[in-house]
């Protein structure tokens, strides 16, 4: 609770809930990729060729097995194309998402920024005009304003590098790669009649 009260201090009451939203909205899409990419092969392993019914594919299941019914058939090309439609629509989207919610993250710190400053610098401006002393009018004006504009920008730029810096990591951005030949392995396993 300690917490809590001192983020919407120093954060502000309108930019402190936000940041938790989009702390929220990010840490869920990290945890769908994960779910998704966790049983694939690291970057460093070596690339399996015979890939089988691999249990990172294993939401394909069912377009491979319609695959198979198909092979040979015209209607194998739609299938196909269906299979990296899914791949877009349970891995890539959530890449974009967190593209987007790190740059909303970082105009919402800049605006953090710009609020913040208008109400220290207001809160100085009338302190002066009053004949307070410069201790407390500078007490003030962090308590206004100032800590809302210095927080919100660290904020979007910590949370914002650090999951710019998860995505581009060897877990994420790698293990999707390899995922994506891995179904493409798939693909080619089942087209050609090789591995069941």
């Amino acid at each position: 609770m300690n917490f809590l009260t001192w983020f919407l201090e120093h954060f502000g009451f309108f930019f402190g809930p936000v940041f938790l939203v989009y702390l929220y909205l990010m840490i869920r899409r990290l945890t769908v990729l994960y779910d998704f990419l966790r049983h694939v092969p690291g970057g460093e392993s070596e690339t399996v060729l015979a890939v089988g019914d691999a249990p990172a594919l294993s939401f394909l299941y069912p377009f491979f097995k319609k695959l198979k019914a198909a092979r040979g058939t015209p209607h194998a090309e739609f299938l196909v194309d269906a299979v990296w439609a899914e791949i877009d629509c349970r891995i890539t989207v959530h890449f974009q998402a967190l593209s987007g919610y790190v740059s909303t993250l970082v105009l919402i710190g800049f605006a953090g920024t710009i609020f913040g400053s208008i109400g220290a610098f207001n809160e100085m401006f009338q302190g002066i005009a009053a004949g307070e002393a410069a201790a407390s009018v500078f007490a003030d004006a962090w308590n206004k304003g100032l800590s809302t504009a210095l927080y919100t920008s660290l904020g979007a730029a910590a949370i914002g590098g650090g999951v710019l810096s998860l995505i581009g990591s060897r877990f994420l951005m790698t293990r999707a790669r390899r995922l994506e030949t891995m179904a493409g392995l798939r693909i080619w396993e089942i087209l050609e009649g090789g591995t069941p």
